[in-house]
């Protein structure tokens, strides 16, 4: 390893330059130190040259000799006996690419070669690595700027944390890999071995310095937000407590903290936007109509959008109530699930919570749609409006949503559309609900008055299609039992449940008390 002194000029400063476009292509420490760059095409180039300098060439010399192999190993050979820590290539002028064999003598010696591009002048390399020579007071400064805006461009990518844990990777040449607060890893770049290495994280916290067979690890432990992280650097070969190593750890933990508390500031800005535009579409405000609409199209539903509302919820007993390990709610995990279902099928999806579940719209036109409601997970119930496009609609339409809930519910499916409801959903769904309350009530005052036992029985007699045996077996009653009770309900109520037109103005006057319950 080499030794590291904080004031000497290193490759890595060289490689951070961003102007140069200067790329390290083999597997060497990026910190060998560099004492001054001189170009040369000579045989027996070490004559000239000072241990620790960085030797430029574009291979002139080579392409005439009829066996050019055997000469680049013996260049690299030569090279690192005599203590030169770098070798330049200028691709692109006398051949493309550095020759193959040049490159893994290279490796074999774990010796750095820098590909130069052919618009570069060699001279304007010489000149950087002079300057900063003598300038050495600044350069662990200068280093450390360099280093965090390389890192820091990582916060414009679109998977921030793997292209941070790859720049990171890239700078330091070594295994890097972060892990969330179970132990699965959200990015890594290198060959290092994972789970060996989170083994030895279990329990544990801070920063940790061990080794797993021939790698060295340094793990840090951070916890942005309500999140919790490892960062792992594991090599086989560099030095993984140096003066760019620190920095370069420092700013990637800083970076990991702004990230996910950008994200985590992001997801409830959204969540609010979200939730006020879909409670001003169920409102179904003429007032707030243009601007519904307005917000719709900025959020890729389109011009003019047809749309669906959705209202979704699950039993506490969902995911065999797994739910409470990774969500403080049934609503925040129900949530968190359909909107994960929802981003990997590419379906635009706005929830917002209400009592006891959650209200959502979507492109009632989106294919992914079709595929959302099929795969959503076990123990969910979802009904859905017909399409609509008119915002003012949203009473209307959230009705639908609901009754095509309960037809879900009764049915026992994941998800229902209201077009393919029955008959009776439909009807009722299209009546006022405060006017089909007041009915439903009227019909069903003499059990509501004292008689809950009684209403329930008839529940689920209904529920069991007016089968005495079944409903006797399943309240571990004598059938004459099950036949005098209903004898009873059709005193108080003054209807015959051997009549359809009877028992369908009872089941629809029960369907309107629940979902006046569920609304």
């Amino acid at each position: 390893m080499t030794d590291m002194l904080p004031d000497r000029f290193r490759l890595v400063d060289l490689l951070l330059e961003p102007d140069l476009g200067l790329r390290l292509v083999t597997d060497a420490d990026p910190n060998v130190g560099i004492t001054g760059a001189h170009p040369i095409e000579i045989e027996n180039p070490t004559r000239w040259l000072q241990p620790g300098s960085m030797m430029l060439t574009t291979g002139s010399r080579f392409p005439v000799l009829e066996h050019p192999q055997p000469a680049y190993r013996e260049l690299i050979r030569e090279l690192v006996g005599a203590g030169i820590t770098v070798l330049g290539y200028g691709v692109g002028v006398i051949t493309e690419d550095i020759p193959r064999s040049l490159l893994d003598e290279a490796e074999r010696h774990r010796f750095a070669v820098v590909a130069i591009p052919s618009e570069l002048p060699f001279m304007e390399v010489v000149g950087r690595v002079g300057a900063a020579v003598q300038a050495q007071d600044s350069m662990l400064l200068r280093r450390t700027l360099q280093m965090q805006n390389h890192l820091l461009e990582a916060m414009t990518a679109e998977a921030p944390e793997a292209d941070l844990v790859a720049r990171l990777a890239g700078l330091l040449r070594s295994s890097v890999i972060l892990y969330n607060e179970v132990g699965d890893v959200v990015a890594s770049a290198g060959g290092a071995p994972v789970h060996l290495i989170r083994n030895q994280l279990r329990g544990r916290e801070g920063r940790l310095l061990f080794r797993v067979g021939r790698w060295a690890v340094s793990a840090h432990s951070i916890s942005p937000g309500d999140q919790y992280y490892w960062l792992a650097l594991a090599s086989k070969t560099n030095e993984l407590s140096d003066p760019l190593t620190d920095p370069a750890v420092e700013v990637s933990l800083r970076l990991l903290n702004t990230i996910e508390r950008t994200r985590q500031r992001a997801t409830v800005e959204n969540r609010a936007r979200h939730t006020a535009l879909v409670r001003a579409l169920v409102s179904g405000d003429p007032a707030h109509a243009d601007t519904v609409l307005e917000q719709l199209e900025m959020l890729r539903f389109g011009p003019d959008p047809d749309v669906r509302l959705l209202v979704l919820s699950a039993a506490p007993e969902y995911d065999n109530r797994r739910w409470v390990f990774r969500a403080n709610s049934l609503l925040e995990a129900v949530e968190a699930d359909v909107s994960g279902l929802a981003r990997d099928l590419g379906l635009t999806l706005l929830l917002a919570r209400s009592e006891g579940g959650l209200v959502g719209v979507v492109p009632a036109g989106a294919e992914a749609f079709e595929s959302w409601s099929a795969n959503l997970p076990q123990g969910l119930r979802c009904g859905s409006s017909e399409p609509f496009t008119d915002p003012t609609r949203g009473p209307e339409k959230l009705r639908e949503a609901r009754w095509a809930w309960r037809a879900a519910e009764r049915r026992g499916r994941a998800a229902q559309r209201f077009e393919d409801v029955g008959l009776a959903d439909w009807l009722l769904a299209a009546r006022d609900p405060e006017a089909a309350l007041t009915r439903a009530t009227a019909v069903l005052a003499p059990l509501l008055d004292g008689h809950e036992d009684l209403m329930d029985f008839l529940v689920l007699h209904l529920a069991r299609e007016l089968d005495v045996g079944r409903t006797a077996r399943e309240l571990n009653l004598h059938p004459n039992t099950v036949r005098h009770r209903v004898k009873r309900v059709e005193e108080l109520l003054g209807c015959s449940l051997r009549s359809p037109r009877d028992v369908a103005d009872v089941h629809l006057a029960l369907e309107v008390l629940a979902e006046r319950r569920t609304a």
